[in-house]
């Protein structure tokens, strides 16, 4: 038998090390859980599915759907949602409405649809902590570094399985109509006992999460999709005096009133556009949206990213008409970013994060219910320049997912390195 020579020993050897370098980095790369609130598909893109894609760029990421922390009802929206939740559950669906796109899914991620009743209290909770196990078997059986980030309080005990525990919370969930309060409430004190770090995207949040006692909490306000609406921003001279408003229609956020007078005041001029979903929950806007639609509005429907940046791209304002409740006080509006980086100026009512925004921002206005429609009136009055809409996207770019990403995955990394090293020491 031929003996090998030592150059061929040689690479053997160096190859049996790579090999075992490869498989102790491999070892080392994060298993991480995310417990959202929405759909993977639902029809605008938040905070959790944008973070789902920077995570799954160091590491793998299991995405859960909603557990349904809002109550169901028996309306047409509802039972279409439970319905589709069931076919994908089972293997024999792919989304809940054929006007419904697959958004593409990161390398390295996965989507689960829990088959859970949503409904958080005795007597479904064991039941429920059986079923969300049994959707987690692979996360809870890796041997790699577990980390559970979750936007939901609500997390059946997930934690206990996890080596590291970051609740990221957008909202103060509790106070949204429909959304069972005492589930909500007793996930987040649980959570306080366990979570490495909780996230805040507003001072409000940040100050609700510190009266329930979570010892580590970073602020970080949210940020948009910058680079998509900058790249379909027109120049001054293609641009309408149309007014955008882009998000969720639900009667309980949005402040009538406010759209009522801005409809009114565009009549002859402009026109007031509306892009988004007929939210299921906080209240039907059916009725509103065709008294609107009276006035001169005109409803867009759903749009994808990518459309809804072209047409914030020709328009001159982007408002938020949000109503001023316990809900809103804690909201950080994305669309904000989303109006700057379209080279929009942006109007909104008093809601807090949005104050606290345009004290050092010139192009984010803010207005009382009652000054909202002459507030826009004078932004319109004056047409955009070709500097002023580069600067609003300049401002915009420094609240981008290109930057956000990056912080997200130092937050993993620290938090990962701390907890792993106190499981370690002494």
């Amino acid at each position: 038998m031929a003996t090998p020579c030592v150059c061929e020993t040689g690479k053997i050897k160096m190859g049996e090390a790579h090999a075992r370098v490869q498989g102790q980095r491999e070892a080392q790369v994060p298993n991480i859980l995310i417990l959202g609130t929405a759909e993977w598909n639902s029809p605008i893109a938040t905070n959790q599915h944008y973070v789902t894609r920077e995570l799954a760029a160091m590491g793998d990421v299991t995405f859960v759907e909603s557990l349904g922390l809002r109550r169901p009802t028996l309306r047409r929206a509802d039972v279409v949602r439970m319905a589709s939740r069931l076919r994908r559950s089972v293997g024999t669906g792919r989304t809940s409405s054929a006007a419904v796109s697959e958004r593409p899914k990161p390398e390295r991620s996965r989507v689960v649809s829990p088959l859970v009743i949503p409904l958080h209290r005795y007597p479904t909770r064991a039941l429920n902590t059986a079923l969300l196990r049994r959707s987690t078997t692979q996360w809870i059986e890796s041997t790699r570094p577990r980390v559970l980030w979750t936007f939901t309080p609500v997390t059946y005990g997930l934690e206990a399985a996890a080596d590291a525990t970051i609740y990221h919370c957008v909202d103060l969930l509790a106070s949204f109509p429909g959304v069972d309060k005492v589930a909500v409430e007793r996930g987040e004190k649980s959570l306080s006992l366990r979570a490495d770090l909780a996230i805040a995207t507003s001072n409000a949040v940040a100050r609700h999460l510190s009266t329930l006692g979570y010892p580590n909490i970073q602020m970080l306000h949210n940020v948009a999709d910058a680079a998509v609406f900058s790249a379909q921003s027109k120049p001054a001279a293609e641009r309408h005096p149309h007014v955008l408003f882009s998000g969720n229609l639900t009667l309980h956020k949005l402040d009538l009133e406010v759209l009522r007078s801005v409809a009114m005041s565009l009549q002859g001029k402009g026109r007031l556009l509306l892009a988004g979903p007929l939210s299921a929950g906080g209240g039907d806007f059916t009725a509103a949206l065709r008294e609107l639609e009276q006035l001169g509005a005109r409803y867009l429907g759903v749009l994808s990213h990518e459309e809804l940046a072209k047409v914030a791209g020709t328009c001159s304002a982007g408002i938020i008409p949000y109503s001023l409740n316990e809900y809103t006080s804690g909201v950080s509006p994305l669309k904000c970013f989303e109006y700057l980086a379209s080279g929009l100026t942006v109007v909104s009512t008093h809601v807090p994060a949005v104050d606290e925004l345009a004290t050092t921002n010139p192009y984010i206005r803010v207005a009382s219910t009652s000054e909202f429609a002459k507030v826009l009136a004078e932004v319109l009055r004056i047409p955009p320049t070709t500097h002023d809409i580069a600067d609003r996207m300049e401002l915009a770019s420094a609240n981008g997912w290109e930057g956000r990403g990056q912080v997200l995955r130092e937050i993993l990394s620290k938090t990962m390195a701390g907890a792993l090293g106190s499981m370690g020491a002494p």
